[in-house]
C-alpha cells in the first residue's frame, strides 16, 4: 500500500512553484500525465495508485510539502479515515469501554484529536472514501465483529450521550454563567465573579473540565485536560474522573505520564508518521501501554515504532561545581498578593525546579529574577545577562526564521542552534508564519530563541506545556546538554513532575495560599522537593521496576500504607 500526503498549507503551487513535482515525476515524463496533476484549487495532486515511490518530488519540491510512504498491503483494510485526496488518513480506530477509563497516547499529529472526533460522532469513518458520505449501518458492517462495533451502534442510534472537553477552547462572559451546576465543586467560590477572559491558562481549563463535567452524559471524552493545570489541581481532576465517572465511559488524551498512569484503566498508542498518518494500536493495560510506548516497540503486535526507547533517568548532582550566581532575600506585592523568597545560588551546570501549585508566585518570583518585575529591593540586578521564556509565549505576524534572526543575525551558522532546529523538526516549519502555529510549535519556537541569547541564566517557565513525550524528553536532553557543556544554570517552572525528575538537580518548593501569599522553601534536593510537596498532597509515589519512571501509589494500597508510615512519599 502506498500512500501520498501533499500539505495543502506547505503546497505554494501554482503562486510560486510551477508544478516542479510534476517537471521531475519520471512517470510523467513517460506520458502518464494524471500520476501529478493540479486540482481544481491549484495545489499538486498525486494518483497514488501510479505513483512509483522513486522519491524525486519529495527531495525536489521547494517547500517541503510532499510525502510518498510505503505501507504493508494488509494496512489496506484497517483504513478508518481520511480527510481528503493526497491527505491524512488513519487506520484503526480507538475503542471505548463502558465503566472503564481508556487513555490515548502518542505523538502530536498522529491523530489522537481525528480518533476522538470519530468517537463522539463528530466526524464518521469513511474507509478512505472521502467523497462518500456513508450511512451508520455501513459503517457498523464494516466494524462487525470488531469491540468498537456495540459502541458505534449506541451512538449512532441516539442512545448515547457524549460530552467532550476539547484540546483548544475559548471561554467569555462570568464564569458562574458558565458553570452553572459545579457539581463535583472544582471551582473555587473566588473564581465565580470573574471575567472569563480574565482567567489564567490553568483557571480556563478548570473551568472548562467542570463545565463538561456538569453535563450528565454516557461517554465523558477529555483532549489534554492537564495543560496548564498545576499539580494540585492536576491531582484532584484525576481523583474526580476516576471518583465521579468511574462508572460511565471515559476517554483521555494526555501528555503527562503520571497522570495518565493514575488516570486510566487502558491504554492505546498511536504511531506512525505525524501529520501523514497515524495507526491505533491494541487495548493495552495502563502500566503495559505506558511502559511499550516508552520502550518504543509494541509485543503483542511485533511493531517498533521508535528506532530508541525513552531513558527516564534521575537527575544528576551540582555539587562542589562553582557558584554563578546569587540572588538576595526580596518580597513582591502585587494587590494583595504578597511573595516573600530565601536568598539562593545558583551552581555552573545546575538545573532548578521550581514546584507548587498556581497562584503562589512561581511567575513572580522568575519575573523578578529576570528583573521585568519590582520588588522590596527595587529591580534586581544580578549583574549577569539572564534569557527568559515567559509562560504565555505571544504569537506574532512574522515568519518563523525572521523571528529567530531577529534574536541571532547569524543563527543559521551556529551549529550548536542548528542541531537543535534540527532535532525539534523546526527546520520544516522555519517558513511558516508564527501566527499560523499549532501550541507546540510555538513552544518550541519560544525554547529555541531563548536558547539563541547570550546568557549565563536561562528561566523557563513551563517549557513542556502543548509538547508531545518526544518532544518533552528532547527537551529535556537539549536544556541539559547546553547548560552542562557551557557552564551555564537554569531555573525551570513546570507542573510535570517526571520532566521536573528527570531535568533538576535541584528545587525549589513554594508554599502560601492562592492569590494571597507566597513562600519559597531553600534550595534542597529534587527527590526531597518532591517527597515534600507528595507529603503535603497526602499522596505517595514510586518508581516502576521495569522503566524507572514515577508512578502514583493508589490511596490505601500496601505500597501507600507503607511509605507513609517510613515519610517516603517519594520512594526514589
Amino acid at each position: 500500500m502506498r500512500i501520498a500526503v501533499i500539505k495543502e498549507n506547505e503546497c505554494e503551487a501554482p503562486d510560486n512553484c510551477n508544478y516542479i513535482c510534476a517537471e521531475v515525476c519520471p512517470v510523467v515524463r513517460r506520458g502518464i500525465k494524471e500520476t501529478v496533476y493540479p486540482r481544481e484549487n491549484g495545489k499538486a495532486a498525486i494518483t497514488e495508485g501510479l505513483c512509483i515511490a522513486c522519491g524525486i518530488c519529495v527531495k525536489r519540491c521547494p517547500f517541503d510539502a510532499i510525502r510518498v510512504i510505503n505501507l504493508p498491503d494488509e494496512m489496506t483494510k484497517e483504513l478508518t479515515f481520511q480527510y481528503g485526496l493526497n491527505s491524512f488518513r488513519i487506520f484503526n480506530i480507538a475503542t471505548p469501554m463502558r465503566g472503564k477509563i481508556v487513555g490515548l497516547i502518542g505523538r502530536n499529529g498522529i491523530g489522537k484529536t481525528t480518533n476522538i472526533n470519530l468517537i463522539s460522532g463528530e466526524i464518521k469513518p469513511n474507509f478512505g472514501n472521502y467523497s462518500a458520505i456513508l450511512q451508520p449501518r455501513e459503517i457498523i458492517k464494516e466494524f462487525r465483529g470488531k469491540d468498537i462495533q456495540p459502541y458505534l451502534t449506541d451512538l449512532y442510534s441516539g442512545s448515547l450521550k457524549v460530552v467532550k472537553k476539547p484540546q483548544d477552547f475559548e471561554l467569555t462572559g462570568k464564569v458562574r454563567d458558565l458553570v452553572k451546576k459545579n457539581r463535583f465543586g472544582l471551582v473555587p467560590s473566588q473564581l465565580m465573579e470573574r471575567d472569563a477572559k480574565t482567567l489564567s491558562g490553568g483557571e480556563s481549563q478548570l473551568i472548562r473540565i467542570a463545565v463538561s463535567m456538569d453535563e450528565v452524559a454516557d461517554v465523558y471524552i477529555f483532549d489534554e485536560p492537564m495543560n496548564y493545570l498545576d499539580i494540585v489541581h492536576r491531582l484532584l481532576i484525576a481523583k474526580e474522573i476516576r471518583k465521579s465517572l468511574g462508572e460511565k465511559t471515559v476517554v483521555v488524551v494526555e501528555h503527562d505520564l503520571i497522570m495518565l498512569d493514575y488516570l486510566t484503566d487502558f491504554i492505546q498508542i498511536l504511531y506512525g508518521s505525524d501529520a501523514n498518518y497515524g495507526i491505533v494500536s491494541h487495548m493495552m493495560p495502563s502500566r503495559n501501554g505506558i511502559n511499550n510506548y516508552i520502550s518504543g516497540y509494541l509485543p503483542t503486535e511485533n511493531v517498533r515504532f521508535r528506532n530508541w526507547a525513552i531513558k527516564v533517568k534521575k537527575s544528576g548532582t551540582a555539587e562542589g561545581k562553582k557558584p554563578l550566581v546569587r540572588w538576595p532575600a526580596f518580597e513582591v506585592d502585587i494587590g494583595e498578593f504578597h511573595l516573600k523568597t530565601e536568598a539562593g545560588v545558583l551552581r555552573e551546570g545546575e538545573i532548578i525546579g521550581i514546584i507548587g501549585e498556581n497562584g503562589i508566585g512561581k511567575t513572580t518570583f522568575m519575573q523578578a529574577l529576570a528583573g521585568t518585575l519590582t520588588t522590596n529591593l527595587g529591580l534586581l540586578d544580578l549583574g549577569i545577562k539572564i534569557a527568559y521564556k515567559p509562560q504565555m509565549v505571544q504569537r506574532s505576524d512574522c515568519i518563523v526564521s525572521d523571528a529567530f534572526a531577529a534574536v541571532k543575525a547569524d543563527y543559521s551558522t551556529d551549529t550548536d542552534i542548528m542541531s537543535i532546529i534540527s532535532k525539534l523538526d523546526v527546520n520544516k516549519i522555519l517558513n511558516k508564519n508564527i501566527k499560523n502555529l499549532s501550541g507546540g510549535e510555538l513552544q518550541k519556537i519560544a525554547i529555541i530563541a531563548t536558547l539563541m541569547k547570550d546568557a549565563e541564566v536561562y528561566l523557563f517557565d513551563e517549557p513542556s506545556a502543548n509538547l508531545d513525550i518526544e518532544d518533552r524528553l528532547e527537551i529535556m536532553s537539549i536544556i541539559t546538554a547546553i547548560i552542562n557543556s557551557k557552564k551555564k544554570c537554569a531555573i525551570i517552572i513546570d507542573h510535570d513532575l517526571m520532566f521536573l525528575d528527570s531535568v533538576c538537580t535541584n528545587s525549589i518548593l513554594f508554599g502560601g495560599k492562592s492569590g494571597i501569599t507566597g513562600i519559597t522553601d531553600r534550595i534542597i534536593s529534587t527527590s526531597s522537593a518532591i517527597n515534600d510537596f507528595l507529603k503535603r498532597v497526602d499522596v505517595t509515589m514510586r518508581r516502576d521496576s521495569e522503566s524507572g519512571r514515577p508512578r502514583i501509589n493508589l490511596a490505601g494500597s500496601r505500597l501507600d500504607v507503607e511509605q507513609k508510615m517510613q515519610n517516603k512519599f517519594f520512594a526514589d
